[in-house]
């Protein structure tokens, strides 16, 4: 615990020399989509890490049928785990392609235009 405080500690001023000012929506967004990036790409390491680390127990244990069981039930939800993961990430991917409105991908000529009458 005490090795994770100081962690922390050392790489707080990193990230507080990261910050970017967030003055409209789309930084916002920019900045909310970069920390989900992080976390999804910690997630999946995670998931390949405990997939790995099962798969090593699960070999040194061939003489315990009853270990080999756990750590086999504990690899497949790891690889379930890690498709659920990459799927939702690739599903936010395509929505957020089909239906970005940013740049030059903005929709022209499709918004009904009221006009004025002046006199």
């Amino acid at each position: 615990m005490k090795k994770a405080i100081a962690a922390i500690a050392l790489l707080a001023p990193s990230a507080a020399f990261a910050q970017t000012p967030i003055n409209n929506v789309s930084s916002l967004t920019v900045t909310l989509t970069n920390i989900g990036t992080t976390v999804i790409s910690v997630l999946i390491a995670l998931g390949v890490i405990w997939i790995v680390w099962n798969a090593v127990q699960f070999i040194m244990n061939a003489d315990n049928e009853e270990k080999r069981k756990e750590k086999g039930l504990a690899m497949l939800w790891g690889i379930v785990g890690l498709f659920v993961i990459l799927s939702i990430w690739g599903l936010v991917a395509i929505l957020t392609g089909t239906f970005t409105t940013t740049g030059n991908n903005a929709p022209t000529g499709q918004f009904p235009q009221v006009k004025t009458f002046v006199q």
